[in-house]
């Protein structure tokens, strides 16, 4: 049987969730699949190329049964839909924020058809087209962003050696930072994240409904 581009993408995920992003190229690739790279350039021309695929493919094993039709949906509640369900497509691979973050559209068509989701829906509600593109933009980022800095970091808070010169030096430099870290001690990277969007979403709102000039 013929090998197929589905086939080599799924093994490059497979790669991707084994050993991290920079494991994957096509060379990498030829060999897991036990094939000549020659073969892999038949369906794949590149690495950007294959990246834009594997984004794809992280977006769709997510969103394949979202109805992109319906865009007659209450706005806030599709934008806080819309960052938790992204956020979960990209926790679900290894390093997936910073595939699907670099992706062009062109290719990862999943992606576009969320911005355009979105933006009708935005639109659907009252939003001009300036605005509802800067909001989906906007919330889209974010959600890569503190996706990238989620699987990135270490566990939070660190562990923490008190006989640590410069860890205390910071401490005691940065008083501020000390009380937030305190404060997040007992938080998740899912509540910190559920208050963001929350943040976010009130900003869209007001923005919406500006207070009337008295």
């Amino acid at each position: 049987m013929a090998m197929q581009k589905k086939q080599i993408v799924q093994a490059a995920l497979a790669i991707l969730d084994r050993d991290g992003l920079e494991a994957v190229t096509l060379r990498r690739l030829a060999t897991e699949l036990n094939v000549k790279a020659a073969s892999i350039y038949w369906h794949i021309a590149n690495k950007v190329r294959l990246f834009d695929e594997m984004a794809n493919a992280i977006l769709e094993e997510h969103f394949n049964t979202l109805d992109f039709t319906d865009d007659a949906r209450d706005w806030a509640q599709w934008l806080d839909t819309l960052a938790h369900e992204l956020r979960q497509a990209l926790l679900a691979h290894t390093e997936g924020a910073r595939v699907v973050a670099g992706a062009h559209p062109d290719v990862a068509v999943m992606l576009l058809k969320l911005w355009d989701l979105t933006i009708r829906v935005l639109h659907n509600n009252g939003f001009d087209y300036s605005k509802a593109g800067i909001i989906t933009v906007t919330i889209i980022n974010f959600t890569f962003g503190s996706v990238i800095e989620e699987q990135a970091s270490p566990a939070f808070p660190p562990e923490r050696d008190e006989t640590e010169g410069d860890l205390l030096s910071i401490v005691e430099t940065f008083q501020t930072m000390n009380n937030v870290m305190e404060a997040w001690k007992d938080e998740t990277h899912d509540t910190r994240f559920d208050t963001s969007i929350r943040i976010f979403i009130n900003g869209v709102r007001a923005e919406l409904n500006p207070p009337s000039a008295g």
